[in-house]
C-alpha cells in the first residue's frame, strides 16, 4: 500500500510503503510544497534521495507481487537483491556514459561490459559468501556445494535484465537532453534575432548611412593630416571603431573571431590613452593564442567601458588591470578597477550593457560561460570564464 500525506503542523511530505505490520517509512523534508514542479525541483537537487525512494518502491512492488509465494523472512532477501540490482543498474548506466563521452569503439565497449560483469560477480561472491556470514546473514543453502557455473548464470540473468533497463533509461534521458538542448538553442536564437532586429531598428531611427559616415570620417582624416598627424591618427582609430561596431554589432552578427575583438579593444584603449594621456593608469596582460575561438561582438569592450565609466583610473596605486588568457579549452577575462565615490553599476540592460552581455553569452555558450562580478567599497572586479570543455548536452 502506498500513501502520501502531510504530518500535522509541519510542512513535510511523508511517503509510507507498507504491508501488514512491516512498514517502510520515508519522510522527505520539503518546505512549503505547492506543486509537482516544486517536487521535481527538489528531487533534482537531491538525486540520491530520489533514486533511493524509487528502488524502495520497486522493492515493495516485488515483495507484494511475490507475496503468495514467500514468507516474511524473504523480505530482507528481496531488499538485499534490489540493492545488488541497483548496483548492476548504475554500473551499466555510468559505464555507458563513460563509453559515449570517450567515444570508445564497439569492441572495446563490449570488452568493458564483459569485464564489468565479472568484476561485479567477483564482488558479489566476496560479499555474499565472505562478508555477510560474518554478521550471521546467509542467503544461500549451506548444504549445497558452490557451483561456479550456476553462480555465474544466476548473476548473468539480472545483469542482462537491469543492464538493459540502464541502457533504455540512458537513451531516453539522452533523447530528452537533446530535445531540451534544441529548445534552449531555439530560444537563444530567437533572443539573438530579436536583439538583432532591435539594433537594426535603432540604427534606422538614427538615420545614419554607414557609407556616408565612413566617407565623412575618411574626408576628415585626410583634412586632419594637413594639420596634425596625431589628430589624423586619432580620427583613423575612431573610424576603425565605428566600422567594427556597425559591421558586427549593429548588423547582428552572433559571433566574431576573438582576435578581431582584441583588435577592437586595443583601439579603444589607445584612443583613451591619447585622450587622457598619463591621467589614466592602465595595465594590460595577454596570454595564449588570440586566433582561437569566437565570442559575441563587443563582449570585452563592454566590460572595459564600465571600468572607464564608473571607475577611478587616475590613482596609479589602483590602475585598471586587464588580463586575458586564451587557450584551446577556455577564455578567461579579468578586469579590476578602483570605484568612483558613490558609483553605480550599469544594470539597465539597455543596448550593450552587462545584462545584455550575460544574455548573449548564455545564448552562445550556455553553461560554458560565467560572468562573475564582485565589489566592495573600493574595488570592482569582473571575470568572464568560457570553458569549452563542458558538454552542454550532458545527461543529468
Amino acid at each position: 500500500m502506498l500513501s502520501i500525506g502531510t504530518i500535522s503542523g509541519r510542512n513535510n511530505f511523508i511517503c509510507t510503503l507498507f504491508h501488514g505490520k512491516w512498514p517502510n517509512i520515508f519522510i522527505l523534508w520539503y518546505d512549503e510544497p505547492k506543486s509537482p514542479e516544486d517536487m521535481a525541483a527538489y528531487f533534482r537537487k537531491h538525486p540520491l534521495l530520489f533514486n533511493i525512494i524509487c528502488w524502495m518502491i520497486y522493492a515493495q512492488f516485488v515483495y507484494v507481487y511475490n507475496l503468495p509465494k514467500i514468507s516474511y523472512v524473504d523480505y530482507g532477501h528481496i531488499l538485499f537483491l534490489c540493492f545488488l540490482y541497483s548496483i548492476i543498474f548504475y554500473c551499466n548506466f555510468f559505464l555507458l556514459k563513460f563509453i559515449e563521452s570517450r567515444k570508445i569503439n564497439l569492441v572495446t565497449a563490449l570488452l568493458l561490459i564483459i569485464a564489468t560483469f565479472f568484476i561485479l560477480a567477483a564482488l558479489g561472491y566476496v560479499f555474499i559468501y565472505g562478508i555477510l556470514p560474518l554478521f550471521g546473514v546467509k542467503i544461500y543453502y549451506e548444504h549445497v556445494p558452490f557451483n561456479l557455473g550456476l553462480y555465474l548464470r544466476n548473476i548473468l540473468s539480472p545483469y542482462i535484465k537491469y543492464g538493459s533497463y540502464a541502457i533504455i533509461l540512458y537513451f531516453v534521458l539522452k533523447r530528452f537532453a537533446d530535445l531540451a538542448y534544441k529548445r534552449r538553442m531555439e530560444k537563444a536564437h530567437y533572443e539573438i534575432e530579436r536583439e538583432k532586429f532591435e539594433y537594426e531598428q535603432a540604427f534606422l531611427r538614427a538615420q545614419v548611412n554607414p557609407h556616408f559616415l565612413h566617407n565623412s570620417l575618411n574626408f576628415i582624416y585626410t583634412e586632419a593630416l594637413k594639420l596634425s598627424k596625431s589628430l589624423a591618427d586619432s580620427i583613423y582609430l575612431l573610424s576603425m571603431m565605428m566600422r567594427y561596431s556597425l559591421d558586427n554589432a549593429v548588423k547582428g552578427k552572433q559571433l566574431v573571431p576573438v582576435h578581431k575583438e582584441l583588435e577592437y579593444l586595443d583601439i579603444y584603449l589607445e584612443i583613451n590613452r591619447r585622450r587622457f594621456g598619463k591621467g589614466k593608469s592602465i595595465l594590460v596582460e595577454f596570454e595564449g593564442d588570440r586566433y582561437l575561438h569566437s565570442i559575441p561582438p563587443l563582449s570585452f569592450i563592454t566590460l572595459v567601458e564600465n571600468a572607464f565609466k564608473y571607475g577611478d583610473l587616475s590613482d596609479p596605486m589602483f590602475p585598471l588591470q586587464i588580463k586575458i588568457v586564451i587557450n584551446r579549452d577556455k577564455i578567461y577575462f579579468y578586469s579590476s578597477n578602483k570605484r568612483k565615490a558613490s558609483a553605480t553599476l550599469d544594470t539597465s540592460g539597455n543596448h550593450i550593457g552587462l545584462k545584455n552581455i550575460e544574455r548573449r553569452l548564455k545564448g552562445a555558450f550556455e553553461k560554458k560561460a560565467r560572468l562573475i562580478r564582485t565589489e566592495d567599497e573600493e574595488i570592482y572586479t569582473v571575470e568572464l570564464f568560457i570553458d569549452f570543455s563542458i558538454d552542454t548536452k550532458e545527461i543529468p
